[in-house]
């Protein structure tokens, strides 16, 4: 077990300071935690790491801008590795490539061969799916006490999600949201639709040989 994974509510802190946007068409400033949404929120990352793999879509970018990309991604928190599929550039324009990354290395394929790479840049925020599982609940008392607000209800896809703000790290008040139905993650956010992760079902894609070795450091050991 890492130190990093040790405290669950310090990941929280960290994807809040990582993650920036705007605000959504649900409450603006929403309310203080009750004490049953607290424990929701503090479950779960708990909840997700019951799964050996989960099923992530990561949205960066506006979808008109060359920058713009999508990951349909495997991952395996376990290992600390994820692998999928790339699409890269404005939609209906993307082109398609085959990506694996770890916290630190992100390899893309793009039909002669893995490029093996540090995970910076405009790929930095793919790591962000590796703190959304947690070996114990968080505190949910220190959410209670924290800026963390619950924001409302809202549908996407004919699901009903209870939307929250996590907390800031400063006390100035953070964009990430979560998304939870029935007290499990299936979102992730920073406020707007420029950075989105979905969780799905894992989609059971072949998982590249020998990815461990390949990406070596991004490994999350």
């Amino acid at each position: 077990m890492t130190r990093r994974r040790a405290s669950v509510l310090a990941a929280s802190l960290a994807i809040a300071a990582l993650l920036t946007g705007c605000a959504s068409g649900l409450s603006e400033d929403g309310e203080p935690l009750d004490a049953e949404q607290a424990e929701a929120l503090a479950q779960t990352r708990f909840q997700l790491s019951t799964t050996d793999e989960f099923g992530a879509e990561i949205t960066v970018g506006a979808a008109d801008d060359v920058d713009h990309y999508v990951v349909h991604a495997t991952v395996s928190h376990d290992d600390g590795v994820a692998w999928g599929t790339l699409e890269r550039g404005p939609e209906g324009l993307a082109v398609s490539e085959q990506i694996a990354f770890g916290s630190q290395t992100v390899a893309i394929d793009a039909g002669s061969g893995w490029q093996v790479s540090a995970l910076e840049g405009q790929y930095a925020e793919l790591a962000v799916v590796f703190s959304l599982v947690a070996d114990r609940p968080e505190n949910s008392e220190l959410l209670r006490q924290s800026d963390a607000r619950f924001l409302g209800v809202e549908s996407s896809d004919d699901v009903e999600y209870e939307v929250y703000r996590l907390p800031s790290d400063d006390g100035a008040g953070a964009t990430t949201r979560m998304w939870l139905n029935e007290g499990r993650l299936g979102r992730l956010d920073d406020g707007g639709d420029e950075f989105v992760v979905a969780i799905k079902e894992a989609a059971g894609d072949e998982r590249p040989e020998g990815l461990l070795e390949m990406l070596g450091a991004g490994a999350d050991e």
